[in-house]
């Protein structure tokens, strides 16, 4: 809550010199250091309305932390308007068509570098949307989605047809927006809330999956909250999974290779159906096991 209230107060720091949200979240962007594109780039998409830019800084942050050279970019595509951004499914697409072009063009000018994607929240929307509408060509490398407001059922076959490596779903079952907010308003594909959240439960595989859609969701990596992320400033709430140590020590790793530490010991982290069913409604299950940095050493991809 701290880090909120802190996004907050350097948001309306800015009020009295910018005269528009777009004003605004551009300075979001142009405050953020870069760096090396050839190396890389990773474009963060937070969630919905001023707030749903959380991130915006521990997310690069973590990464540089982390040792990743190449440049965190972040993609503004919210409104003023929380409601208005996770129910006009028009807009956002239009604005996942922006992010489309944006990696397309990366493509392109750095044709050897790795294209990542870290989305929060409804911004898994925007993600999710933006890959449909990228050419296979242009496909990007790792993605991680954080407290995903996206259905568990949503059909991610076409989306993952675009990632050569694998797609993150960092889950909790005590995330609070989701269960007390998303359920009752709906997901950002515009699917009930009883129906099921990603960030909730993680994606299930289709009931109608065939050959290819099996093919494509074994890149699908559902990651169930776990206690030793305590340990790392995430707590299982909605925006805690963009703190700056978290990203260090579990996202960064697996966007560059890594995702030992971000899998845990789970051998069943794809789509297998006891994932998706809890019925105690746990926070974590009893797999549980205890961070160590000698797994990594210090941070790295090794």
């Amino acid at each position: 809550m701290a880090r909120c209230s802190l996004f907050i107060a350097c948001l309306l720091a800015t009020l009295p010199n910018m005269g528009c949200a777009g004003s605004i979240f551009g300075e979001i962007t142009s405050w953020q250091p870069h760096g090396d594109a050839w190396e890389g780039i990773t474009y963060y998409v937070g969630g919905a309305g001023p707030i749903g830019n959380i991130g915006s800084f521990d997310v690069p942050g973590g990464l540089r932390d982390a040792g990743y050279d190449g440049d965190v970019r972040v993609f503004t595509w919210q409104s003023w308007l929380h409601s208005g951004d996770q129910l006009n499914l028009g807009r956002n697409r239009e604005k996942a068509m922006e992010l489309a072009e944006m990696i397309r063009r990366n493509r392109r000018q750095y044709p050897r570098a790795a294209v990542n994607i870290i989305a929060l929240s409804a911004g898994t929307g925007i993600a999710t949307f933006a890959l449909e509408f990228l050419p296979e060509s242009a496909a990007v490398n790792n993605v991680v989605f954080l407290s995903c407001s996206m259905s568990s059922s949503y059909d991610l076959t076409r989306a993952l047809r675009r990632v050569r490596g694998k797609l993150y779903v960092v889950h909790s079952k005590s995330d609070g927006v989701l269960k007390n907010l998303v359920w009752y308003t709906g997901t950002i594909d515009r699917s009930a809330g009883d129906e099921g959240i990603a960030g909730l439960d993680g994606f299930r595989l289709p009931r109608s999956a065939f050959g290819e859609t099996r093919q494509q969701y074994a890149k699908l990596v559902n990651v169930r909250y776990r206690r030793e992320f305590r340990m790392s400033d995430y707590q299982g709430g909605h925006v805690d999974s963009t703190a700056r140590m978290f990203v260090r020590r579990y996202v960064a790793p697996a966007l560059m290779g890594n995702d030992r530490r971000l899998r845990g010991h789970f051998e069943d982290s794809q789509f297998a159906e006891d994932i998706f069913e809890d019925p105690t409604g746990a926070a974590s299950t009893g797999d549980d096991e205890l961070y160590d940095d000698s797994d990594f050493g210090e941070y790295g991809g090794g």
